[in-house]
């Protein structure tokens, strides 16, 4: 393998700081050259150091020799930045017909050891308890073995601190690594004088879409706090996820020299105010689906949103349209209120439902989602013999919580949601109940590549009148993301025509292993157990069978075929669906 030539006499440090990108070119020595008595970082090293390692057999004799002799230099220099400081070199080189052939037998020698790490802070810093920390934290390191790179980064961390808290200004009136190769030890001195904290100066930001006042609640700090890099992230981060924006540059001042504060200045670029998407697609449980979505971004200065939502499938559709308000936290904090119609066709019943709801949603820091909602619902069903009319006025809240370390491609994460819902009959509502639900899903990585998918559902109804009680808020089970091996919504218990109605309660675990077999596909086996049932008790059901993933540049595809253990309609049901279960 022939590359560009490296500079000639690089520092010990430099020697080291090459592995990280050279060990991505070089993955074995050529056969032409032999390292022995060394092993690890150091023998790597080594190996990415030697200018003779990187010629072919048709090199020049003349330049092969030349780099011979520059070999004992190079491996010196190697083996120092990882503090080794008495390397002894036993080499030879031989040249036949087919190519040359160099072998080189290294003693390491003593390992120099860092005894001794003296970090000294001055300036506002040396009372900053962020700075003490580090200090303390890096003065702790002694007794180690010396890395030329570790010095290095000790003191990068220093200067990074620095300039993430405020320090712009700030520099090392001492950087020295001594070595004592008598005693084969080694001293850190570092010298860090910080000079004064800057603060955040004028925040001028370049818009014209929305009230400077709403913007300044996206800015996560104002002149007079200190300067940040984490709350120029954050701001970066609220203006990202806002929508309005469709780029964001904040540029804080260059020329800080001097200065007690920094100006910064934020230019933003606003998205389109329309955003229209369509789409086709295909689930089980519904069949074929049309979809369409329609958004306008600001309605006006105030940031007030707009999303209209249409589903349409054979078994399955809805409409609806919220208004959105940004509360005092436009990041966290919205209230809402819109309507919605829903058509469900199902072999159980048939619904046709309107709703007028408002909602009050909030994030927290923790990572919970809240949804307070009051929702007035009509709905037309019919059940089995049983045909009803019935109106709702249904207060209730949703919590929700999802952790993964991949958005698509998660390997580890879980996912909690709980439900509570109820209504009291009066004037306004019929029927008198009180729901609440608990799911879960949890997802772990096992050895050999494997994940482990856990999922459970609990649910449980008190209400007076079940007959009035709307299929919308009954439960049922069956289905993709329910027990699989069954029919979208079957399961349940029946009435006296045999008719699934709905049960007041809900209790479905499910187990499923997925192992890879190409890059962006896997296999996976599952059990699913459970039923909706009244308080006579639970008949458990149960499917199993094995599916197909694919994890596509747009997220994960899932098919799976499923049998039922217990009687069913059908005795092989075939799921499929998109999206991830985090």
């Amino acid at each position: 393998m022939r590359l560009s030539r490296l500079a000639r006499n690089p520092s010990p440090l430099q020697q080291a700081v090459r592995i990280a990108a050279l060990s991505l070119l070089f993955t074995d020595v050529p056969a032409e050259t032999a390292i022995r008595g060394i092993e690890g970082e150091a023998a790597k090293n080594v190996e990415l150091s030697l200018s003779l390692a990187r010629e072919q057999c048709d090199a020049s004799r003349w330049m092969i020799e030349r780099l011979f002799d520059k070999a004992d230099t190079e491996i010196d220099q190697a083996m120092r930045a990882f503090g080794y400081y008495h390397a002894a070199v036993e080499k030879s080189l031989s040249v036949d017909d087919a190519c040359w052939h160099a072998k080189f037998d290294i003693s390491p020698g003593p390992r120099t050891v860092v005894n001794d790490i003296r970090i000294t802070l001055r300036g506002e810093a040396e009372s900053d308890p962020a700075f003490r920390e580090l200090r303390d934290k890096l003065a702790a390191e002694k007794n180690q073995p010396l890395r030329h790179d570790r010095y290095e980064k000790m003191k990068n961390e220093i200067k990074s601190l620095a300039t993430a808290t405020g320090y712009l200004n700030g520099s090392f009136s001492e950087s020295r690594l001594i070595v004592d190769p008598a005693t084969n030890t080694a001293t850190f001195r570092l010298s860090f004088d910080s000079k004064n904290r800057l603060r955040f100066g004028d925040v001028n930001v370049e818009q014209d879409i929305l009230n400077p006042e709403f913007v300044r609640k996206f800015i996560a700090f104002k002149p007079g706090d200190f300067y940040s890099s984490d709350a120029l992230g954050k701001t970066y981060d609220a203006l990202s996820r806002s929508g309005y924006f469709e780029q964001i540059d904040i540029r804080p001042a260059a020329d800080v020299e001097h200065r007690q504060n920094v100006p910064v200045s934020v230019r933003l670029t606003p998205k389109k105010v329309h955003h229209y998407s369509f789409g086709l697609g295909f689930a089980t449980d519904v069949g074929p689906l049309v979809t369409a979505a329609y958004q306008n971004r600001r309605l006006n200065r105030r940031g007030h949103f707009l999303n209209a939502n249409l589903d349409i499938s054979q078994v399955l559709s809805t409409a609806d349209i919220e208004y959105n308000i940004p509360l005092a936290k436009p990041t966290t904090d919205f209230f809402s209120f819109g309507a919605g119609f829903k058509r469900e066709d199902t072999d159980t019943f048939e619904s046709r439902s309107g709703k007028l709801s408002s909602r009050l949603k909030h994030a927290y820091d923790s990572g919970w989602k809240q949804t307070l909602f009051l929702d007035w619902v009509y709905e037309d069903f019919r059940i089995g013999a049983t045909q009803e009319e019935v109106v709702l006025l249904v207060p209730g809240g949703n919590w929700l919580r999802s952790v993964s370390n991949d958005p698509l491609r998660p390997t580890e994460g879980y996912r909690l949601e709980f439900n509570l819902a109820g209504s009291y009959e009066n004037p306004l509502s019929e029927v008198s109940f009180a729901q609440g639900s608990v799911a879960a899903v949890w997802r772990h990585q096992l050895p050999w590549g494997g994940i482990f998918l856990g999922r459970a559902e609990q649910g449980a109804t008190l209400v007076g009148d079940f007959d009035k009680l709307p299929p919308s808020y009954r439960f049922y089970a069956g289905g993709m993301n329910s027990i699989r091996g069954y029919d979208y919504k079957e399961l349940g218990p029946r009435d006296r025509t045999g008719s699934v109605i709905g049960g007041r309660f809900l209790s479905v675990v499910s187990a499923e292993y997925e192992h890879p077999i190409l890059d962006n596909w896997g296999l996976a086996a599952f059990v699913d157990a459970g039923d909706a049932y009244n308080s006579g008790g639970i008949d458990v059901k149960v499917g199993t069978g094995l599916g197909v993933r694919w994890y596509s540049p747009i997220g994960p595809i899932r098919l799976d075929f499923a049998v039922p253990l217990n009687e069913a309609a059908s005795s092989f049901q075939v799921h499929f669906a998109a999206g991830m279960r985090l």
